[in-house]
């Protein structure tokens, strides 16, 4: 395709994956605004073995993973219930549907991460599920010989509880790179229907290679054509709205319930 036609097609119907961009924008944008936000609070536990023996050390890191999943078991979860400051109307399992627990190999750490609607009640989450697991290995290591112990204690509190969701920014931005690819599609379509076409006499030239003698302008008169040309811009334009409102919706309703 010669440069003269891609600058044809952008001055033509570049207006449409405009409209579209915006629309999946605004939309993306109005979705997110709509949404409650999500809390999130971090406390870190430190597991660390009762003598500096490198064989304990590599016995650590064995254990955290199994020290991640006891975390979030059914049982911690229902004494950390039992002992919440604040009682809470949830579930052992609603409860441990709001952590989520990673083990760092490298620096011998349990992550406990906390989210909620509200941001105190995600801190107090944190703590308590902190808490009643450093209480039960302190439980499990009076069985123990000293020299066997393993320590767990908190580096601190948890973290204040910043937002994570919803996040305009990343949506907005999404929606309107995803609304403009519709509108992209959309000009595409249009232009591989429209070749099926002659209508103007490059067309017809690039064609059948033969030269153009004259042109007669074709004008539609009365309801019928009136009717046809109204109907086709209103096409031209609902494809756009629809698909930019549909694809921005989409996306950032996948957004919010993955990040």
């Amino acid at each position: 395709m010669a440069l003269s036609e891609y600058w044809r097609v952008i001055r033509q119907r570049g207006w449409i994956i405009f409209l579209t961009a915006v629309i999946g924008a605004a939309s993306a944008l109005v979705f997110s605004m709509t949404q409650r936000p999500v809390y999130q609070s971090t406390i870190r536990l430190n597991v660390i073995g009762a003598r500096p023996d490198l064989g304990l050390s590599q016995t650590l890191k064995n254990l955290l993973r199994n020290y991640a999943g006891q975390v979030r078991s059914y049982d911690t979860a229902t004494l950390a219930l039992r002992d919440m400051p604040e009682p809470l109307d949830l579930t052992p399992e609603g409860l441990l549907g709001k952590i989520n627990v990673q083990a760092v190999e490298s620096d011998l750490q349990l992550v406990i991460e906390s989210e909620d609607y509200d941001g105190h009640t995600a801190e107090m989450i944190a703590n308590q599920m902190a808490d009643t697991f450093v209480w039960s290995i302190k439980q499990y290591n009076e069985k123990l010989d000293q020299r066997d112990r393993v320590n767990v204690f908190t580096s601190g509190p948890a973290t204040p509880a910043h937002r994570i969701r919803p996040q305009k920014k990343l949506n907005t931005l999404a929606g309107g790179m995803l609304g403009g690819l519709s509108g992209f599609a959309v000009v595409l379509l249009l232009e591989w229907l429209d070749a099926r076409l002659v209508r103007r006499p490059s067309d017809l030239r690039a064609d059948t290679g033969l030269p153009v003698l004259a042109v007669v302008q074709a004008s539609a008169t009365g309801s019928s054509g009136r009717t046809g040309n109204m109907a086709r811009a209103a096409g031209a334009w609902t494809i756009p709205l629809v698909g930019g409102l549909a694809l921005g919706a989409l996306l950032t309703s996948v957004i919010y319930l993955v990040f």
